[in-house]
């Protein structure tokens, strides 16, 4: 597995290094390397001097140990190592950006890209748990017995239901981590009190015994897997295993939530059939939210041209 750094990154960490944000740089190494930094400005052909500054850049970047420091955390990880060809750091532009992402090329090689501030190496602590969480991300979407599948991004009906599903999915899977990460003595980014509070307020609406169950199973599951996490953030009340319309259950065409279902017995044939159209799978049985079934009542009584298409 090969090792990459982001330019961009590599010149942020050495200047917030340089600049005295990072603890314990040598104030002779600091004017030394301001020296070399300088002298870099009489070169004249400006790709021949943007080179020489990122081989700088480069070189203090692993005088400072920041090099050595990316490469020890991966290599808490073996699952990485077998199962990529690539492991990169860049910078992330904000807060927001940090995470690790897997990407497949057309060779079917696999490389995993992390983003990160380089105000995290400013204390090795923060650093280190950011490191571990995001790493422990990557391991689980390369792990055969996790199953990792982007399925994630098409649950869901609608955007905001696809929002949802997402958010909880995360919650789930971060729990899984942090509480394996805990347990094995490595730092991280969450205790199990902060990812108590964050389940208990994602999860109100379970009973008080579900959830504490549910969060415990969570927390002390050392080999967690894509399929049963995936099912908790879409169908946290297993209302859809249910052979009846339960109150709250989500209404198969729409996707929302609802309390008003309308009877199998009373749906028209002709409503039917124009359901069909949209989801050939779904059979009166199953019924539908009454919204829906004004809607295909309403759009059964007019025939549509033949050069449009539901």
């Amino acid at each position: 597995m090969k090792l990459l750094f982001d330019e961009d990154l590599v010149e942020a960490v050495v200047f917030a290094c340089a600049s005295g944000q990072r603890q314990g740089i040598p104030s002779l190494q600091i004017r030394r390397f301001q020296r070399e930094r300088e002298g870099l400005y009489a070169i004249l052909d400006p790709d021949e001097r943007n080179a020489a500054f990122f081989r700088l850049h480069l070189s203090w970047f692993r005088e400072w140990g920041m090099e050595k420091l990316l490469a020890d955390a991966v290599s808490m990880f073996p699952m990485l190592s077998r199962e990529l060809d690539v492991m990169a750091f860049r910078k992330a532009r904000g807060r927001s950006e940090e995470a690790a992402e897997l990407y497949v090329n057309a060779t079917a090689e696999r490389h995993g890209v992390i983003a990160l501030r380089p105000e995290r190496f400013q204390r090795d602590a923060a650093l280190a748990g950011f490191l571990n969480h995001e790493l422990m991300h990557l391991s689980d979407m390369v792990d055969p017995t996790f199953d990792y599948s982007p399925d994630i991004y098409k649950a869901g009906q609608t955007a905001s239901e696809q929002r949802l599903i997402r958010e909880r999915y995360r919650l789930l899977w971060d729990i899984t981590i942090d509480g394996r990460l805990v347990r094995s003595g490595r730092q991280t980014i969450a205790s199990l009190e902060q990812r108590r509070t964050e389940f208990e307020c994602a999860y109100r609406f379970l009973p008080d015994d579900k959830r504490a169950t549910t969060f415990a199973s969570l927390w002390f599951n050392l080999s967690p897997d894509h399929a049963p996490l995936m099912l908790l953030a879409s169908d946290p009340r297993d209302l859809n295993s249910l052979d009846q319309q339960v109150p709250g259950a989500p209404c198969p065409l729409c996707g929302f939530a609802t309390f008003d279902w309308t009877e199998p017995k009373e749906l028209k044939g002709e409503t039917v059939s124009a359901i069909q159209t949209q989801f050939p799978g779904w059979t009166a049985r199953v019924g539908a939210c009454t919204r829906c079934i004004e809607m295909y009542e309403a759009a059964a009584g007019f025939e549509l041209p033949a050069t449009i298409c539901l």
